[in-house]
Parts: structure tokens; sequence; C-alpha cells
């Protein structure tokens, strides 16, 4: 592969309120009481993920789309076509990448990846067109036959550290599904996208974990198979506890699903990752709750003893009403009042409307994705706080 050129400056001054966890690609997350300060997360909070570097592209870019049922096999629109020949619509939506919270993993046994905390999310409106709306100007519809079994492969004009491209896919039928919300989308908080988030065109698929939505898109494919890209086949998969290294994970990445929706979660941000050194009584607590395929957060519980006592938070949810022409896939924010144990980690667990709960251990993998315990475990005392 050619050599990678990272022209890009990684201390840009509306970046300056992350943390920087990578310069090259440039990877970056948010402070965790930052991010519950806003229920729409302002760009200088929203976490930033890269794969390579950061291309400089306009609304003269074009993107293709190709493959099955594609009429004249295939059609191709630049940005300022989408613009002007589609609608826009709004979907408010949680961007989580699926190795937020990979630290904790980490402290259990070695992962491979960026070690983010948990500021790897973040809830934003994004402009745009609807990708059903796109793909049915080509010819592509609910009538297409197998539809069930067919895929929408993404890939981007990124050049990456792991593959040629930038690639991934969502099933077809989640492209098409009236209620999908899938977008091409342009804006973000109601602004331009900005080079960090895509520019000038991305992939955005509510309910799903970050690595489908994919930024700098050029090629939109109709197949009868998932993307064959690194990041579908080779990654963003949940292995068998017993696989430790790549070696072991060879044999598995071809047997494993790979991952879409993302599970319950929720987490202490302030005071930061829970930590509590005193005993003290009222002491309030923030955080954010999320669950992946459109379900709501139905109740966080949060506990200052050990998970030996609960109390109920108060949820912030307004997202659960539907506003204005604003789809809505959008976090839970929560508080709650509570009294503390001395040198106890205050801890949360949410239970989404589908009934799904937070685990209370860490179940480890080797790629550090979908951690959403409540527990901490540290690997050098094997203790759990």
């Amino acid at each position: 592969m050619p050599e990678l050129n990272y022209s890009q400056d990684p201390s840009r001054p509306e970046l300056s309120e992350l943390i920087v966890l990578k310069d090259a690609p440039f990877n970056a997350e948010a402070r965790q009481t930052d991010l519950v300060k806003n229920y729409i997360t302002p760009l200088p909070y929203f976490f930033c993920r890269s794969h390579g570097p950061i291309p400089d592209l306009n609304d003269t870019h074009s993107i293709t789309i190709k493959g099955l049922g594609v009429r004249n096999r295939e059609c191709h629109y630049t940005v300022k076509d989408l613009k002007e020949k589609f609608k826009k619509h709004h979907v408010m939506m949680v961007m989580q990448c699926a190795g937020n919270r990979r630290d904790g993993l980490h402290r259990v046994k070695d992962t491979k990846g960026v070690i983010w905390g948990a500021g790897a999310i973040g809830n934003a409106v994004y402009g745009g067109c609807r990708l059903k709306d796109v793909l049915e100007s080509a010819g592509i519809d609910t009538k297409l036959c197998n539809i069930g079994q067919l895929h929408v492969a993404f890939e981007s004009v990124e050049q990456c550290e792991e593959d040629k491209c930038y690639g991934s896919s969502i099933p077809l039928s989640k492209a098409l599904d009236e209620f999908g919300d899938v977008l091409l989308a342009y804006e973000m908080n109601h602004e331009p996208l900005t080079r960090d988030h895509g520019h000038p065109i991305r992939v955005v698929v509510p309910g799903y974990i970050g690595a489908r939505s994919v930024k700098f898109l050029k090629t939109i494919t109709i197949q009868d198979d998932e993307s064959t890209s690194y990041f579908q086949r080779l990654d963003y998969k949940i292995l068998p506890e017993h696989v430790e290294n790549d070696e072991q994970a060879s044999k598995y990445w071809g047997k494993i699903p790979s991952i879409g929706e993302y599970n319950v979660q929720s987490y202490v941000c302030s005071p930061p990752d829970g930590q509590n050194k005193e005993a003290a009584q009222n002491v309030q607590v923030q955080g954010y709750a999320v669950s992946g395929g459109g379900r709501a957060i139905q109740r966080v519980d949060v506990s200052g003893d050990d998970g030996k006592t609960w109390v109920e938070a108060q949820l912030y949810q307004p997202s659960a009403e539907k506003k204005e022409s604003v789809h809505t896939w959008g976090w839970c924010l929560w508080r709650a009042t509570i009294n503390t144990k001395r040198r106890t980690r205050i801890v949360s667990r949410a239970v989404d409307t589908a009934g799904n709960i937070q685990q209370e251990y860490p179940v480890w993998n080797y790629r550090g994705v979908l951690n959403n315990s409540w527990r901490t475990v540290e690997k050098e005392q094997n203790s759990v706080l």
C-alpha cells in the first residue's frame, strides 16, 4: 500500500475540547462531564473517529450507485445533485463507536484497538436526503427480488491503514425501510458537515454502530453479500472470549456475524467515571443511556453502594416526542440524587423498552467492542470496583 499522508493538523481549534487518543489517524473523544451538558452534542464535544487521512472534497464530489437492480447498471450523483433533486430530511441520532468504553475491557485483559473511554459517543441532528429515495431513483425498491437477502455496501474515498479505503454495509431492508431513517447526510446540527465528520457527504445509519455510517462516501453497491471490506469482515465482531490474538482470531472472522445494532448502555459521567472517594449524602449524579435499533430507555438505576441498593434516575428523553419534521433516534440523559459509600464507584444500569438490561460484569472480547457492563474489573488486582 502507498504511504499514508497525514497532512491535517490534529490541534485544530474546533477540536481543542477533545481528549486526543491518537494523532494519526486522528482519534479523539469528549470529556465525560462535557457530554452531559447538552442534549444535542455541540461539535467541540463530538468524538472524532478516523481510519486514515482526511480528504479535501467539495460539492462537485460524485457518488456512484451500482450493482443488482440498478437502472442502466450505474447512476451518478454529485453532492450538489443530492441537495437539489431530493427532499431534505432531518434525523436526530446517537452516533456511537462500537469501541466506546473499550478501556473497561482493556482493564480486564489486553484488547486490540484505540483505547476509548466513555466519550466515543454523541447525539446530533443530521440533515440530508434519505438513502431510500436515492436508491428508488436508481431503480431499487421493495419490489426487488430477495430483498431480505441483499446488502447495501458503502465505500469511501478515505485511504486507510487496514484497507484501500473504508468500507461497510447494511441490509438492504434497513436502507429501504420507510422508518429506518438512513440518510446521505451533508449537514450536522444544521451546519455543513466538517471534514472530521465526513464532508461533503456521509451515510448515517440510526440504531447501528458508528462503523456502518461511512464518511466521505464514494460508492454504493447493491449486492448478494456483505461488504468485503476489512471493516466488515475482519473487524467489529464479538469474538469468543478465548480468542486472544490475531492468529486465533483468523479462525473465527468468517464464522461470527458482523455487529449491526448496538446494545443497551448507560454510564456515569458526573462525577467522571463515577469515582467517589468519600462517603457523602445527596450526591448529584448525571450520565447518558442508549439502546440500538430505535429502542428507547425505559429506566436507569443508580447505585452508590456497590449495587446493594438502587435509586431510579430522572430521564430526559425528548427524542421520544416527535417534534417538527425531525425523526428521532436520540439518546437519554439522566440524573439522580444518591448517597455514596467511601471508595465505592457509582454505577448505573439501564433497561430499554424491549426489557434488555445492562449486565453486571464485563464480557471480554479481543476487539473490545460493545462493553456495556456496570461494573469495572481491574486486571492488575483482578478485583471488582
